[in-house]
């Protein structure tokens, strides 16, 4: 009997082992089961992270590209600038250095012009008071002389009848184009 009661006391130690040890083995494949889980979460966040790094990347790559193109532009254009103003100063220079000349030219010509000796030389060339170079009077009389001589020339190869109008009222006495 005491070994029976060993016995079962034996079997009911073991099997409280057991349940124990089966009790122990699932919590812990809950535990490793929860934690597969919770890392697998953390990798697919991590390669989530990884891809748009790996977009990230690949669109500063492009950026860098397109910044490095629009730089050698940009310096292109600057170096084209740079020449376009060298070569505006110089005609600046240019022209500024040639309106000086006029400038002392025509300061000289006003000088040559306003000398006594300058009226001398006028004084001789023009005789009499009756030659001038400047007109004095134009009368209304010849301007329509003038005109109608004009008109004739032009109607005597054309047959233009606006022409013979226009003579036409020249030659009147009452009405004109005043």
């Amino acid at each position: 009997k005491q070994m029976g009661d060993e016995m079962s006391k034996s079997l009911s130690d073991a099997t409280d082992a057991e349940n124990a040890s089966i009790a122990n083995y699932e919590a812990l494949i809950a535990a490793k089961k929860s934690e597969v889980a919770i890392l697998q979460g953390q990798i697919e966040t991590e390669m989530e992270r990884i891809g748009s790094l790996g977009m990230s990347v690949a669109e500063m790559s492009n950026d860098i590209e397109d910044t490095k193109n629009a730089l050698a532009a940009d310096e292109t254009f600057k170096l084209e600038l740079e020449s376009s103003c060298a070569t505006k100063t110089g005609e600046w220079e240019e022209i500024k250095k040639t309106r000086a000349e006029e400038l002392i030219a025509l300061a000289e010509t006003i000088k040559v012009l306003n000398d006594d000796d300058a009226l001398e030389l006028f004084k001789k060339t023009l005789p009499g008071s009756s030659a001038s170079l400047v007109q004095i009077k134009v009368s209304a009389a010849s301007q329509k002389a003038r005109a109608l001589e004009l008109l004739h020339a032009a109607a005597k190869g054309s047959k233009r009848p606006e022409l013979d109008l226009i003579a036409l009222a020249l030659r009147g006495k009452t009405a004109g184009f005043e």
